[in-house]
């Protein structure tokens, strides 16, 4: 066997060794090679493996580049722990992204060129989100959002929590609601309704665009007028409650039965009027509770057995509560019930609409299979149920139509709000809203991932039906390609 590597090759003579390798054949003399490894004690193998070598580092420098001096890179590692520790300090504002590129990247960039980059950035985020071509029917809910004295037009999907407007505006009439949904509508947006609150410019929008869409009245925010009312009775009975049992005490220790350091206790009233006013109190509190179940179950699409409702049915239990409301003696809850009063058509309207579009469809069914496709419907989440798969195949067309309809059942707003609940600290952060904020912000919420909830694992143009629909992360990248923006001076 060949004794290899007797000594080490500098750099000249490997130089020189792959330089005669490199000839042809004809040039190179048959043998040389194998002289070569005899008189540098190399393997004939290495010989050929500096050639490949020699070959691979001179298509790299010899390969074509972009003109002008290139990028250094420069490997940086940042431990999770620096992360975790950093990242709360850093609130958002422009100031505080000079600051983490200063820590953590050790460069330092001027608030002009942060300012401009998140500028263009925005305007490239805007142009995508307006691109965004939406397939299915839109459940609308506007609401506004405000900053200061400028307000923010929000609209959501009540289906998938898609964000298709999240814009600054200069006033809240009906024209700047109209533009935006005339503007929505040249995007391909279809309406199947839009629910809101009792804003006089989300009406007035929908009425000078001329859009024949149904006006839903938003059930949220009848709700949470109920539970703050709700609230209020609920202290006032506890209130009575704590006067009455003072008044107890004090006439216990009036009569010598009980005793206590200190002064006798001061009552506001004797005990017969303290009880009598705890019990009126939780009388009120107690009917108060059921008449506004009894309304909210009256709302509901569905019967506690499973059936649709029924609008007649309905629209009797509303105006039976409204009248015993009324007669309960309590100034709020009769201006409650009179609001209520005035709702009941615009409160059944999606009722109505249900029962017109289920009752032929559920008639030719026999009764027991009408409620077990109902009853799926209500578990569809539980038991991750697919209608065109779990259904047998007779049936399979009548519960997807079932399903599609009952999906499509809205008379609420609470998405926006949620929305609002978090845009709000970014707002607040930056005092305003910056052009380039609400674009990227709404770029974000589209194409994050839930992580609860019904919608655990996908994200909103997932569920909206865009087809192809990119993940955050591709989506950033494409956003975030290399771009070159001057350094202002």
């Amino acid at each position: 066997m060949a004794y290899y590597r007797t000594s080490e090759l500098d750099l000249s003579t490997r130089t020189a060794l792959a330089i005669e390798m490199l000839q042809p054949l004809p040039a190179r003399e048959w043998g040389r090679a194998t002289e070569l490894a005899r008189r540098y004690h190399v393997s004939r193998q290495w010989r050929y493996q500096l050639r490949e070598r020699a070959l691979d580092a001179l298509r790299e420098s010899l390969t074509p580049r972009q003109p002008g001096s290139q990028p250094r890179a420069q490997p940086l590692c940042i431990d999770q722990e620096h992360a975790i520790a950093v990242l709360p300090l850093l609130k958002g504002t422009v100031r505080d992204i000079q600051q983490g590129l200063h820590g953590w990247f050790g460069v330092h960039r001027s608030l002009g060129y942060i300012s401009e980059t998140l500028t263009a950035i925005g305007q490239q985020a805007e142009a995508r989100n307006r691109g965004l071509a939406v397939p299915l029917p839109i459940l609308g809910e506007a609401d506004e959002i405000f900053q200061g004295q400028q307000p923010c037009l929000t609209l959501v999907d009540g289906r998938s929590f898609l964000v298709l407007n999240l814009t600054p505006a200069q006033s809240r009439d009906g024209t700047s609601w109209g533009v935006t949904y005339l503007d929505l509508v040249e995007r391909g947006i279809q309406f199947h309704d839009l629910a809101c609150d009792g804003g006089t410019g989300l009406r007035a929008g929908v009425k000078e665009a001329e859009l024949a869409i149904p006006l839903r009245p938003d059930l949220f925010h009848i709700l949470q007028a109920a539970h703050r009312l709700t609230r209020h009775l609920e202290g006032a009975a506890y209130q009575a409650m704590e006067n009455t049992e003072r008044a107890q005490r004090a006439e216990l220790e009036a009569q010598g039965r009980i005793r206590r350091r200190g002064r006798r206790l001061k009552i506001q009233v004797p005990l017969p009027q303290a009880q009598r006013t705890e019990t009126a109190a939780i009388a009120l509190f107690d009917n108060w509770c059921w008449l506004l179940q009894e309304i909210r179950q009256a709302l509901e699409p569905l019967t506690p057995a499973g059936d649709i409702v029924s609008c007649a049915a309905a629209q009797a239990t509303l105006e039976t509560a409204v009248a015993l409301l009324q007669e309960l003696g309590c100034v709020a809850i009769s201006a409650f019930a009179n609001d209520i009063q005035e709702k009941i058509p615009a409160l059944l309207a999606p009722l109505a609409w249900l029962e017109q579009q289920l009752k032929p469809i559920l008639a030719v069914l026999e009764e027991d299979t009408a409620a077990f496709i109902i009853w799926a419907w209500q578990q569809r989440h539980a038991l991750a149920l697919d209608p065109a798969v779990d259904f047998p195949e007779q049936l399979c067309a009548v519960a997807c139509t079932v399903w599609q309809t009952l999906e499509l059942f809205h008379r609420s707003s609470s998405l926006a709000e949620s929305l609002h609940s978090w845009l709000r600290p970014y707002l607040q952060i930056h005092r305003g809203m910056p052009q380039w904020l609400l674009p990227l912000l709404q770029l974000f919420w589209n194409h994050h991932t839930f992580e609860r909830g019904k919608r655990a694992g996908n994200s909103p143009v997932e569920l909206a039906g865009v087809e192809n629909a990119l993940p955050l992360m591709e989506v950033w990248a494409q956003l975030l390609e290399p771009r070159s923006i001057a350094q202002p001076a």
